[in-house]
């Protein structure tokens, strides 16, 4: 008896206080995620590395091929599909491409053999080759979506 009179005071009292509670502030939801954006984790690597912070986003905007919403989902399937890369190997190949100002396309199975040869330190065998084709074919098809979209 005493548990259903529990729940039923804690129901009404989310019922009577629900409007009292503070609400979220999408403000600072918003500006948390834009700062914490693709673009804006390489160019926070290039500016470590010494340059000035218009310039980083400047070398960025030239080097990516895409929007950050694609390279993001491009970045997750390449995590995905060959497990011995990390988020951090992925923002390294691409900092040091745009202190190059090479261009970097996420979709492209050439720059996905680099990215694995340069940050994994790994041989890359059959398998890992048939990973990196899939991962290239994928990524094409989420690019060609992101068109029609």
């Amino acid at each position: 008896m005493s548990n259903k009179i529990f729940i039923i005071t804690v129901f009404i009292g989310n019922i009577a206080f629900g409007g009292v509670l503070p609400k979220i502030d999408l403000q600072g939801t918003i500006h948390t995620k834009s700062t914490n954006s693709f673009r804006a984790k390489v160019s926070k690597k290039l500016f470590e590395h010494g340059l000035d912070k218009k310039i980083a986003k400047a070398n960025v905007d030239n080097v990516l091929l895409h929007d950050d919403a694609l390279n993001e989902l491009m970045t997750q399937n390449i995590l995905k599909n060959i497990p011995l890369l990390k988020d951090e190997d992925i923002l390294n190949f691409i900092t040091h491409s745009a202190l190059r100002k090479k261009t970097v396309d996420l979709s492209s199975y050439a720059t996905l053999v680099s990215l694995v040869q340069k940050h994994a330190a790994a041989f890359i065998d059959k398998d890992l080759i048939s990973q990196i084709e899939q991962t290239s074919i994928e990524n094409e098809k989420l690019k060609s979506m992101k068109v029609f979209v």
